[in-house]
């Protein structure tokens, strides 16, 4: 909530038990995480560790206050493309203003390239109406020949770091879980099934939705 939530106030999408995000416009002003919509008694807010805190941080603590006024995290600059996490184990949000990438890849062993794909892998299509947006189609197999026969990733440059993108579990089917987060564990898709697959990347709200087409 607050002088710099479009409309007052946005409820925060729960990606998974300890991880809620918010992405989308934001205004110069303030805002606070709460968890009630409004005012009340009862209502906990998450205050930054520090005075003044940006909502732009690699990582900052928060404590559990009953006082919003002391929990007001600080918007400099309107933009379209905020996202920021809460982390309710580690109790800590981390904070960016996005930038669309450049480029956008996939390899791996379920792919014609494998995993030995550094300077060739396959390339995905960037949309001409939203940069965030990257779409591929074509054959994906198992390949018992290679380690992790099933498995892939995304890229965000053709080798192996530093960006990438991951599933939040090990080995989850690309068919059933659209979510995946930018960096952390090494975690990788994996097929069920063989075949012709179209697949779209929003980088930004962080979802990947893929079809089998045949």
């Amino acid at each position: 909530t607050g002088t710099a939530v479009p409309g007052g106030a946005q409820k925060l999408i729960k990606v998974s038990d300890n991880d809620f995000k918010y992405a989308g416009r934001l205004q110069a002003g303030e805002l606070r995480i709460s968890t009630a919509k409004k005012v009340r008694k009862g209502a906990c807010y998450l205050a930054p560790s520090l005075a003044d805190a940006n909502i732009v941080n690699k990582g900052l603590g928060y404590n559990e206050s009953a006082d919003a006024k002391q929990a007001a995290w600080q918007v400099v600059v309107t933009e379209d493309r905020y996202r920021f996490h809460i982390d309710t184990e580690k109790k800590e949000v981390r904070g960016e203003l996005f930038q669309p990438w450049g480029e956008l890849f996939l390899a791996g062993g379920a792919t014609e390239v494998g995993w030995k794909a550094e300077g060739h892998m396959l390339l995905m299509q960037q949309s001409i109406e939203n940069p965030c947006i990257w779409t591929w189609e074509g054959e994906l197999k198992r390949h018992p020949e290679v380690e992790e026969p099933a498995s892939f990733k995304f890229q965000g440059q053709d080798r192996w770091n530093p960006k990438s993108i991951h599933p939040y579990a090990a080995d989850t089917d690309i068919l059933k879980d659209k979510r995946f987060r930018t960096g952390g564990p090494d975690n990788k898709w994996t097929l069920s099934k063989d075949g012709r697959y179209r697949i779209k990347v929003d980088l930004f709200n962080e979802t990947v939705e893929a079809q089998l087409v045949k």
